[in-house]
């Protein structure tokens, strides 16, 4: 029996100084979520740059990278914030290493079992099948495509009622990729249960994309799950195709979840106040002949956009509380294009601080906010009301007559 991996700690923040061989240094390069670069120290190497939070396995060693915010918080953003999904003791006290997948499985294969208490949903899917008998209809071109002046078997297509649907795959091949997880006994317990469930559900080919599938009335119970699954999947590069990560390599972008927590959260709040919340708009261009595309993370409108913000979910290196020069042409640039008066940088607390930056030449103000992401779940949704409230108030800046009237709107 091998032994298990040895333990290495990583910040998400800063550097961190570990002991690597060159062949373990090279392999966690290639994983791409940090910077691994040498020491005057032989065998000890610097990291630096983490993009991910979870656990690495490289060679013989288990590279833990500890996430800066609270697991509790980062399950509830990897939900969007449509459930409030308590960790037990158990989840998180298993040992700090491995809380972070452990919690995420656990929130996952927990949402699964209370979503399908009543059992699968079921649908139809088109089935196109050879077969001695007619069922269902005759797929004529098919049949002279493969077997011309051949009367059996007979090439049919039907409309089959069953479990094998695409939402069903997507949460089957999530709960068979946390096997490669140690998890604890009683979240282990949980997946193999519902495993038994899923039986006669197939799964997503690993290096395949997922299938598409559209949420109706009778399935929208399931999108939280499939949130968390998708997260799952990410996680452990189940669709990548260059090939999965060694087994146990549990990687998550936490960058991607706060972004798209943001958004979520910010189209709920301000939805039923009777703006449009428009995420990833890449109807934006920056010059008249449409060659600089422009796609601002998020665009508030009421008929007009009022605003343009972009989430940011980065560590600073300079320690000053200064956005990068980057972030601030690029608000500028998006203030100009939309012809709006205010552009809003959204940080995490404690890498930015909160502030106003005015460009009278360009006629916009940019307006930084820090996220903070260390209290409970409860205090970050009232970051969120704060935020919605924020990027909503009147600009103290009146927008530019002219430039509305003579940039190029979309």
């Amino acid at each position: 029996m091998s032994s298990p991996p040895s333990r290495i700690y990583i910040s998400e923040k800063g550097e961190s100084i570990v002991t690597l061989t060159l062949a373990e240094a090279m392999e966690l390069q290639e994983m791409r979520f940090c910077t691994v670069s040498p020491t005057p120290q032989s065998g000890r190497w610097r990291i630096s740059d983490v993009a991910r939070v979870g656990t690495a396995i490289v060679g013989g060693k288990a590279l833990h990278i500890v996430p800066k915010t609270p697991l509790e918080n980062i399950v509830h953003m990897a939900s969007l914030g449509r459930r409030h999904i308590s960790l037990r003791a158990d989840a998180v006290a298993y040992g700090s290493e491995t809380a972070f997948p452990a919690a995420l499985a656990r929130a996952f294969l927990l949402e699964v079992q209370r979503v399908t208490r009543r059992g699968l949903v079921k649908g139809y899917e088109q089935v196109h099948e050879s077969a001695s008998v007619m069922r269902g209809r005759w797929d004529v071109s098919r049949q002279l495509a493969i077997r011309p002046g051949m009367p059996l078997p007979l090439e049919v297509e039907y409309d089959h009622f069953s479990e094998d649907v695409p939402a069903n795959r997507v949460l089957h091949t999530a709960i068979r990729a946390l096997r490669a997880l140690d998890l604890p006994s009683s979240v282990d317990t949980i997946r193999s249960q519902l495993e038994t469930d899923f039986l006669e559900v197939g799964t997503v080919p690993r290096g395949m994309p997922l299938p598409p599938f559209t949420l109706t009335r009778l399935t929208d119970h399931l999108s939280t799950a499939l949130v968390l699954a998708r997260a799952i999947l990410d996680a452990v590069s189940w669709t990548h195709r260059e090939g999965a990560r060694r087994g146990g390599t549990f990687l998550v972008n936490i960058a991607t979840i706060f972004e798209a927590f943001v958004a979520e959260r910010l189209r709920a709040i301000l939805t039923p106040r009777g703006h449009a919340v428009t995420t990833q708009d890449r109807r934006w261009w920056l010059d008249s002949d449409r060659s600089v595309a422009l796609r601002p993370d998020i665009v508030v409108s009421r008929e007009e956009p009022l605003c343009v913000a972009d989430t940011k979910y980065k560590v600073l290196a300079d320690g000053t509380g200064a956005p990068p020069t980057g972030d601030v042409y690029q608000m500028v640039a998006y203030g100009l294009a939309l012809q709006v008066p205010t552009a809003h940088l959204i940080y995490v607390s404690g890498d930015v601080i909160s502030r106003s930056i005015s460009v009278p030449a360009a006629g916009v103000d940019i307006e930084m906010h820090a996220v903070d992401l260390s209290g409970d779940v409860n205090a970050l949704e009232a970051e969120m009301l704060r935020l919605a409230d924020s990027i909503t108030r009147p600009p103290r800046r009146a927008a530019v007559a002219e430039r509305r009237s003579s940039l190029p709107i979309t």
